[in-house]
């Protein structure tokens, strides 16, 4: 049997093309040539709006006659709040808001859906609010998500 016919696990790609990516004129990797160009654009708009995050806290913490030497812990204080909670009731919250964009549905559409799967408006605006979500609640709201109840029970209490 001839060694050459085998397959390696290591070969060279001659037929795919990549460009290189450069960031502040050194070569930050590469790219398919269908993927560069959209990826580049959503990370100097990522960069954008760090920018445009940056300057903003300094003007707050100027026109409050704060200490200058907070921005960045204020920077990281806004991107706190903006990040999506994993645990807790806030977490579902965030999970029934991803369901009704899935489905597409408005906000009374989305009330109705809920109340056939025996989650009352009330309820619903309360997972909203953050108050505790009642064990009785977690078949509905899986069956409304589409998750394992146990899976709920971890989101909800926050157990990994």
């Amino acid at each position: 049997m001839s060694l050459r016919n085998k397959s390696t696990d290591w070969q060279v790609g001659n037929h795919e093309a990549y460009m290189p990516v450069y960031y502040k004129g050194a070569i930050a990797g590469f790219f398919k040539r269908e993927f560069s160009e959209s990826i580049t654009k959503h990370l100097n708009e990522d960069e954008l709006l760090k920018k445009a995050l940056t300057t903003a806290c300094t003007d707050l913490i100027r026109q409050s006659g704060g200490d200058i030497h907070q921005v960045k812990t204020l920077i990281n204080e806004y991107l706190k709040m903006c990040d999506r909670p994993k645990y807790g009731t806030l977490a579902v919250a965030a999970l029934l808001q991803e369901r009704q964009q899935e489905l597409d549905l408005g906000d009374r559409e989305f009330t109705k859906f809920c109340d056939t799967f025996k989650l009352s408006p009330v309820e619903l605006n309360n997972i909203y609010a953050g108050e505790h979500i009642d064990d009785s609640l977690i078949a509905p709201i899986s069956r409304i998500l589409g998750l394992p109840k146990d899976e709920l029970i971890k989101v909800r209490d926050g157990c990994e």
